[in-house]
This record gives C-alpha cells, sequence and structure tokens, in this order.
C-alpha cells in the first residue's frame, strides 16, 4: 500500500525557490499555473512592480460547499495575516512578503504549510467533525459535500462515532472494473486489522443515507463507508485519520494506475515470450535444398534449381 503525500510537492518546490533565492540574486517575476487533484489548481505570482511579493491562489470547486463548516476556519488558522483577496478566477488567496523572511527555519515551515494548502482547506471539513462533534460527544446534523464531480463525501456525526461514506465512480470502464475488485479486496484486508476503523462497501447505499433519501442503488460504482469512533482519533492519530479519508478517493485512483501499468508491463513481457517460442519453432531449411547461385565467367550470376 502506498498513501499519497499531503502535500502538493510541485507546488512547494515553486514556491521555494523563490523564498529561499539568494539575497545577491534578484527575484524575477513569475506566472506559474498549476495542477492537483480533485480539480484543484493553483497559480504563482510575482508581478514585475512588487517584486518582494508573492501571490498563492488555490482554485477548489468544493470550497464553497465547505466553507461554513471547517473550511474557511481552517484556512484562517493556518494562514493567518496572509490571506488576502482572491485573485480572478480563484477562491482563495495568500500574499507572501519575502523581504520578512529571514530565518531559515521559518521559509522552511512557510513552503511546507503552502504545500499542504488543499489538504488544510478540505481538511479542515473532517476536523470541524471530529473535533468539535466527536470530542463533544453530541451528535449534529449529517453534512454532505462533491469532493469532485464523480464523488460525493456524506458526514454522520452521532455521539460515539462519525461515519464517513464515499459515493464513488469513475468513467472508464476498466477503471470501475479494477476499482471493485479492489475495493472488495479492501474491505477484507481490513478485517486482519482490529484497531483500524470498520469499514463497509456495497452497491447499495447504507441506512445512513436515508436522511438524503437515497435508499436504491444510484447507478455509480458503489458506496464505501467508514466508522471513525473517538479512540480513532486519540494520542495525535486525529491528522492522519483526516489525511488519509480527505485522499481517500485519490488513493484509489492512484491504485488503479498502477495496477493497469503492472497489467501492461505483464502483457508486453507475456508477448516477448510468445514471440520467443514462435521464433524457436520455425523449421530450418536443409541447406541441401537450398537453390545454389552460380557465376559465369563473364561475372553474371544465375540460380540453380
Amino acid at each position: 500500500m502506498i498513501l499519497l503525500e499531503k502535500g502538493n510537492r510541485i507546488l512547494g518546490e515553486t514556491v521555494s525557490a523563490k523564498i529561499n533565492n539568494d539575497p545577491e540574486e534578484k527575484v524575477e517575476p513569475i506566472d506559474v499555473k498549476l495542477c492537483d487533484f480533485d480539480d484543484v489548481s493553483y497559480k504563482v505570482t510575482i508581478e514585475d512592480k512588487t517584486r518582494n511579493i508573492m501571490t498563492v491562489s488555490m482554485n477548489c470547486p468544493c470550497y464553497n460547499q465547505i466553507l461554513e463548516v471547517g473550511g474557511k476556519a481552517s484556512f484562517e488558522k493556518a494562514y493567518g495575516d496572509l490571506i488576502t483577496e482572491p485573485v480572478s478566477g480563484f477562491d482563495l488567496s495568500i500574499k507572501i512578503d519575502l523581504d520578512t523572511l529571514k530565518e531559515q527555519k521559518t521559509k522552511d515551515e512557510l513552503v511546507t504549510r503552502i504545500s499542504y494548502f488543499k489538504s488544510i482547506v478540505i481538511g479542515g471539513v473532517f476536523d470541524h467533525y471530529f473535533s468539535n462533534l466527536l470530542a463533544a460527544g453530541k451528535p449534529f446534523d449529517p453534512f454532505k459535500f462533491d469532493l469532485r464531480n464523480d464523488t460525493t463525501v456524506y458526514l454522520f456525526p452521532k455521539a460515539d462515532r462519525c461515519t464517513v461514506v464515499y459515493s464513488l465512480d469513475f468513467k472508464e470502464k476498466v477503471d470501475r472494473a479494477i476499482a471493485k475488485i479492489f475495493m472488495q479486496e479492501f474491505v477484507e484486508a481490513r478485517r486482519s486489522l482490529g484497531a483500524a476503523p470498520s469499514c463497509m462497501w456495497s452497491v447499495q447505499p447504507p441506512m445512513e443515507l436515508e436522511h438524503y433519501k437515497i435508499t436504491q442503488p444510484t447507478g455509480n460504482l458503489g458506496f464505501i463507508s467508514f466508522a471513525v469512533l473517538k479512540n480513532h482519533l486519540d494520542s495525535g492519530k486525529k491528522d492522519r485519520v483526516i489525511n488519509v479519508l480527505q485522499s481517500f478517493r485519490n488513493y484509489i485512483q492512484y491504485h488503479i494506475k498502477c495496477s493497469k501499468s503492472h497489467f501492461h508491463s505483464r502483457m508486453r513481457a507475456k508477448c516477448v515470450s510468445l514471440l520467443q517460442v514462435l521464433n524457436r519453432a520455425r523449421a530450418e531449411v536443409d541447406p541441401r535444398l537450398q537453390p545454389k547461385v552460380l557465376k559465369t565467367a563473364q561475372g553474371k550470376a544465375f540460380v540453380q534449381r
């Protein structure tokens, strides 16, 4: 099992190149656009007139849905005074004054925080429910948001647990077939891990979705649900649980691509093996039966049959 990085490495490297710029070198203006999972995109800009100011913006399609349930609070808590008015076409923006960054430790911490931009904002929803709801031990109203156009996340908080349900789907038929087998094996593997949250996978909607009047299959790939208890969040495990849950859809997509790549490499290796068998199976022609090429005194060649 390979877990994806919490942050966006390319975003971190792009920002780090400017934050850790040599003081003796002149800061060049940039306008870089980046893409991430879940249809999220970034923009890093340094204008020619104000080369000491770097603006980092993020466009998150689900931000308006999670704005009031932890998204905005998590963003403000993480970036504080760096927050500025969003750039046109983007939902969130932060502004960094490069001249105020002196200590290397401060620079490294800021680069890490910026690379976690998406993780901090989307993870705020899970943090809101896990921290405020599970810790208080009180049930709250369910909540749902569209993580992406083919994935909806449902949260059902109760007094002793918070059930997280994913409605999953994939556009390609091959991806759907692999994902279905993968999810079945994922649930089976969970049974050997006693301390992990229980999970269920089915084409039929779980009972919790009756709250949204979803009682029949919706035509998607299926539903997988995780029951997160309070003991799963104790001893500093909350951040890890949040990171795993919010990147679960990307985790599946990544392993589907890895599986397809593995299948292709195995098929290519099998084709090479079969071609070697065919080459060895070719009948060799007896040299005595080969036609002889003779030449005349004038140098002309003819074949003797």
